[in-house]
């Protein structure tokens, strides 16, 4: 799945690109790291394929190819693409059960009844949360960060799409939280044979799951290298600063 985008914002009657010349190639049973400074376009450019862009905001150009093919961003999402946005409690609506959020995603789908609750029961045992029978009757405020995080990623495999895009899948979770979902992620990519789009600012978490990566600055990818290439033989200036930076939190003072 090839992405190029472009994206523009009104400021003062003209427009302002905000991300350009992002191209991003994603395979199935592979992991992608985006990653990049905070401001460098790294959620915008997925919210340009899902067609989700926020208010004021538009795509200028661009295409999206799926399987060599043209598509539209709008026929992708929920059925090609998934998403796990960050911070799952904004995610919920608080007055629903996660049941409730599971029905809505399934009727997309064209599940109901008993092929419905089965789907629904298979893709919370996939996530962990399979030993609850009660845990759709639960309200997001009744389950921990890591739960809900969780629970999205079974509405994402309710959907059965092929990608998924992970945007900071683990901010606001504790560390066991956090090492739980990546386990997670992983084992979805290997045992699926998803393809998978990880945005993060952490270098650890890319590290640990990333096959390929991309590094984006000021709207731009500057640079896509192997994982370990990227590590050992850092080409461009911003992603020799992402990694001096991550060093530095991990230096012990002499």
């Amino acid at each position: 799945m090839a992405v190029e985008t472009w994206r523009d914002a009104r400021r003062g009657g003209e427009p302002v690109p905000l991300v350009r010349d992002a191209t991003l190639e994603l395979r199935a049973g592979e992991v992608l790291a985006l990653v990049g400074a905070s401001g460098s376009g790294k959620s915008l450019a997925c919210a340009a394929l899902l067609d989700v862009l926020p208010p004021g905001t538009r795509r200028r150009a661009g295409r999206i190819l799926l399987d060599g093919a043209p598509a539209e961003p709008a026929s992708l999402r929920g059925r090609a693409v998934a998403c796990v946005l960050q911070a799952p409690r904004t995610a919920f609506n608080p007055l629903r059960t996660i049941g409730d959020h599971a029905g809505e995603t399934l009727a997309a789908a064209g599940l109901r009844g008993r092929a419905g609750r089965a789907s629904m029961e298979r893709a919370l045992a996939a996530v962990g949360l399979g030993g609850d029978p009660h845990l759709p009757e639960l309200y997001p405020f009744q389950m921990s960060g890591g739960m809900l995080q969780r629970a999205m990623i079974a509405l994402a495999l309710l959907t059965r799409a092929p990608f998924l895009i992970a945007d900071e899948p683990t901010t606001d979770l504790d560390l066991v939280a956090q090492a739980g979902i990546l386990d997670l992620l992983a084992g979805l990519v290997r045992e699926r044979g998803m393809g998978l789009l990880i945005v993060t600012h952490d270098l650890g978490v890319v590290a640990r799951l990333a096959d390929r990566v991309a590094v984006m600055e000021e709207g731009r990818v500057v640079e896509t290298n192997d994982a370990a290439s990227l590590f050992a033989h850092p080409a461009h200036p911003a992603t020799r600063a992402l990694l001096a930076a991550h060093h530095a939190l991990y230096e012990v003072p002499r």
